[in-house]
């Protein structure tokens, strides 16, 4: 089963929040061995050496095969079939892991920026981080069933 990582600085705060993104883990593992790796936020006050940490944080967490997907405005747009057949894709040819990428409110270091294969924007405007992960994990979960031809997604 192919393994999906969605790697995010900082973590759900809102407990209906996280009640919903473990309802979305459930039902996203049916397809794949999806998890999520919450990386401590910054207590630093420079926001260089905010992004530097952070990205520094990220970077420990890939692996040299690993596909790297980052969720940014300033992103490739895509419906939700077209993020479908990227995702298709990359399941069904790229030997790694797909790991998704929210990086903090200073964006991504210009080394994590090196190492990510594609960015997607889901808006131009800007969401507040614990809402945002829900948006993301059901435009996941609604790919997948895309991909599988289950009507959920209709």
């Amino acid at each position: 089963m192919k393994k999906v990582e969605l790697l995010a600085i900082g973590d759900q705060k809102f407990k209906p929040l996280r009640e919903l993104e473990n309802k979305y883990l459930q039902m996203i593992n049916y397809f794949v061995k999806f998890s999520i790796k919450n990386l401590s936020a910054s207590r630093l006050q420079d926001e260089r050496k905010i992004m530097a940490k952070d990205g520094e944080m990220m970077l420990k967490c890939l692996a040299a095969k690993d596909f790297v997907i980052a969720l940014d405005r300033r992103g490739i747009k895509l419906d939700s079939v077209g993020f479908a057949r990227l995702l298709e894709e990359k399941i069904s040819f790229h030997p790694g892991r797909i790991v998704f990428l929210i990086g903090g409110f200073t964006g991504f270091s210009p080394v994590v920026d090196r190492r990510i294969q594609v960015k997607i924007s889901f808006s131009d405007m800007t969401f507040a981080h614990d809402i945002f992960r829900i948006v993301f994990l059901e435009q996941l979960y609604r790919a997948l069933t895309i991909i599988h031809r289950i009507r959920y997604h209709r």
